[in-house]
């Protein structure tokens, strides 16, 4: 029984931390789009400016928990945010399904230098 509440439970951390992955990569492409462009659009590349644009009661911490790949967001919260970053879910999905185990082992030991 536990080894498949292990198995469920690994499962999800995959998930969060790819959903984590996407949205800075998607964050990474604004802010690139940002430091290119000639400052006449206002382009949202910060968690201030994703939690400002959202048209919602969605808080920084919020949006920095999305990022962290530590917690499990809604739905709803990672739909707000792809949205206020100017993003489609269908932009999401395509990021999302091109990652890698590498890409998900890369980040995992990237947060663990950080703990």
């Amino acid at each position: 029984m536990c080894l498949i509440a292990c198995m469920i439970k690994e499962s999800e951390k995959i998930i969060i931390i790819k959903t984590a992955i996407t949205l800075r990569k998607m964050l990474s492409n604004n802010k690139s789009y940002s430091a290119k462009s000639d400052g006449s659009m206002d382009i949202v590349n910060s968690y201030d400016k994703i939690a400002a644009n959202s048209n919602s009661e969605l808080t920084k911490a919020t949006v920095n928990g999305a990022f962290s790949g530590k917690k499990r967001s809604t739905m709803a919260t990672i739909v707000l945010i792809v949205e206020s970053m100017g993003y489609t879910m269908i932009d999401f999905a395509e990021i999302y399904d091109k990652l890698s185990e590498r890409d998900v082992s890369k980040f995992r030991e990237e947060m663990l230098k950080k703990s």
